[in-house]
C-alpha cells in the first residue's frame, strides 16, 4: 500500500497549490488569482530574517543589521532518491542557483516578478536570471551567506558543488576573532540550510512557491555566568572575590579565534547543516561574573571594596565549541575559603548564535550551587535576547 507521505508529495505539485492559492504561496496579501496554467511559472524569490526568538516570534531582518544589503545564495534541487531508503538518500541533484547576489532595496516588493519582499537577485550580476520552481523535484536546498559590516569584511572561502564535480556538500570557510567588538561585527553571517520536499505535513512554514526564508546566524556563540543568592542572606555580589568559571581538565582552553566551516548536504541522508572549528587562539578561563553596577543609592561607590571589579554585565564572545569536557567554577566569598562546583560536560557545548547563562546560587554557608542554566538565540542586531530555561537543578 502506498504511504500517506508518498501520497501527499505526488499530490504536491498542483493541487496543494490549488487549495491554498497563489498568492498566499508567495507570502502577499494582494487578491490577485492566477489561473492553472500559470502555476508552473511561480518564480523563486527570497526573505531573510535572524535566527528566530521563538518560533513565532521573528528577530531583527538580515536587512536591519547589513551596512551593505546583499547576501550570496547557493540553491540545489535534488531530482533522485532511493525511494526505499530511511531516511530518505537523495542521490542527485541539479545547480538551481551557483553563488547568485541578492541584493535589498526599500519598497521595491512587487516591482519585478522576482522581487516579494524587497530582495532581488535577477540582473543583480552577470548571469543571473528568473528561476522557477521545479514542481517535479524531490527537494530542494537553499544556503547563503552575507559578509559582515567592517571596511574589511572577514572573507569567506565556498568550495564544492561545482557543475562537474558531482560534489556531496558546499563548504564555507571563515577566520573568526572574537576578541574585540569591531572583529565580531567583521565576521560575516551564514544561513541554516533551507530544506524541504515541498510536504505541507512535513515542512509546512518551507513550501515551494513561497518565499525562501533563509535564516542567518552569527558563527559564534555568547557566554556569561552569574550569581545569585539564597533569600535572607546579608551580603551580596560586593562581599565576592576572584570568581572564576574555567574547564576542570588542566590543559584544556576556551577558543575565541580561529576557523569556522560550515558545511551544507547536497545529497545523501543528511538534511541540515555542520559546524567544525579548527581554534587558534584561546583564552585560559572567564574571570569577570556577568552583574549589573550596583545602586549608588544604596551601595555608595566609597563604600564598595576596592576589590570590587568595575566591568559590568560581561558577555564573553567564543567559537562553537562541542566535547569540551566538565567545567568548574570557584569564588571566594569574603573571608570564607574558595567554594566551587562542577558543570557536567554534557552541558558544556557552546552552538553558533546561541548564548547561554550559567547561574550558581551562593547559599546561606557560603557554598555554591548550580541555580540554573539558560540557553537563547542571539538577536547580533542589538546584542539583547530573552533568556530560555533548559536545564534546572
Amino acid at each position: 500500500m502506498m504511504k500517506i507521505k508518498e501520497i501527499l508529495q505526488n499530490l504536491r505539485p498542483i493541487r496543494l497549490i490549488g487549495l491554498i492559492g497563489l498568492m498566499g504561496l508567495v507570502g502577499c496579501s494582494h487578491d490577485e488569482v492566477i489561473d492553472d496554467s500559470e502555476m508552473n511559472k511561480t518564480a523563486i524569490t527570497f526573505a531573510s530574517g535572524l535566527q528566530e526568538e521563538t518560533e513565532v516570534t521573528r528577530a531583527s531582518a538580515l536587512e536591519d543589521v547589513l551596512t551593505n544589503k546583499t547576501f550570496t545564495v547557493y540553491a540545489y534541487k535534488n531530482d533522485g532518491y532511493e525511494d526505499s531508503s530511511n531516511p530518505v538518500n537523495y542521490t542527485s541533484y541539479q545547480k538551481v542557483m551557483p553563488g547568485f547576489v541578492v541584493n535589498w532595496v526599500a519598497n521595491s516588493a512587487y516591482t519585478t516578478t522576482s522581487n516579494t519582499n524587497d530582495w532581488d537577485y535577477v540582473g543583480q550580476a552577470a548571469d543571473q536570471t528568473i528561476k522557477y520552481w521545479d514542481w517535479e523535484s524531490k527537494a530542494y536546498r537553499f544556503f547563503a551567506y552575507a559578509l559582515g559590516n567592517a571596511a574589511t569584511p572577514a572573507p569567506v572561502n565556498v568550495v564544492g558543488g561545482g557543475v562537474d564535480d558531482n560534489a556531496s556538500e558546499v563548504t564555507y570557510t571563515t577566520t573568526v576573532d572574537a576578541s574585540t567588538d569591531a572583529s565580531i561585527d567583521a565576521a560575516p553571517y551564514f544561513s541554516r540550510l533551507w530544506f524541504s520536499t515541498g510536504n505541507l505535513v512535513d515542512y509546512p512554514t518551507r513550501q515551494f512557491g513561497k518565499p525562501v526564508q533563509l535564516e542567518f546566524l552569527k558563527p559564534m556563540a555568547r557566554v556569561r555566568f552569574l550569581f545569585t543568592f539564597v533569600d535572607g542572606l546579608l551580603f551580596g555580589r560586593e562581599e565576592l572575590r576572584m570568581p572564576e568559571f574555567k574547564p576542570l581538565t588542566p590543559g584544556n582552553k576556551i577558543a575565541t579565534g580561529g576557523t569556522v566551516t560550515v558545511s551544507y548536504p547536497l545529497k545523501g541522508t543528511e538534511t541540515v547543516e555542520s559546524w567544525s572549528t579548527t581554534p587558534t587562539t584561546y583564552i585560559e578561563k572567564f574571570d569577570i561574573d556577568y552583574y549589573e553596577a550596583p545602586d549608588p543609592a544604596v551601595t555608595p561607590a566609597d563604600a564598595l571594596p576596592t576589590t570590587y571589579p568595575n566591568t559590568t554585565e560581561k558577555w564573553y564572545t567564543v567559537l562553537p565549541a562541542e566535547n569540551q569536557g566538565p567545567f568548574i567554577v570557584s569564588v571566594q566569598v569574603v573571608t570564607e575559603e574558595v567554594k566551587t562546583a562542577i558543570i557536567p560536560a554534557e552541558y558544556m557545548s557552546w552552538k553558533a548564535g546561541y548564548e547561554y547563562t550559567y547561574k550558581f546560587k551562593i547559599t546561606a554557608n557560603g557554598g555554591i550551587t548550580i541555580d540554573v542554566i539558560q540557553v537563547a538565540i542571539n538577536d547580533w542586531s542589538n546584542r539583547k535576547t530573552s533568556a530560555h530555561t533548559v536545564y534546572n537543578w
